[in-house]
């Protein structure tokens, strides 16, 4: 069967544009879990940045990742966003 085709707009409601934000966050890290431990079991870790809240999430099963990542946010603004 074909999928209808969804018509991307921006959510002017800010409570459902934050309810939809929980939705899609919840399933991307129910797929990224999915890719760690069923599917390929590789090494995984996801930083998410998000507007609703003031420091980036971190989720991992592996304490290098999260170790990693928590230097990168430490860092000022200037290092990271040099290329």
């Amino acid at each position: 069967m074909v999928r209808k085709k969804v018509k991307l707009s921006f959510i002017e409601n800010n409570t459902e544009r934050r309810v939809s934000y929980r939705k899609r966050q919840k399933e991307f890290l129910t797929k990224a879990c999915e890719l760690n431990s069923t599917l390929c079991d590789v090494e995984l870790a996801t930083y998410i940045n998000s507007p609703y809240h003031k420091k980036p999430e971190v989720f991992s099963n592996h304490e290098a990742a999260t170790i990693t990542f928590t230097k990168f946010e430490d860092l000022p603004e200037t290092d990271k966003t040099k290329t």
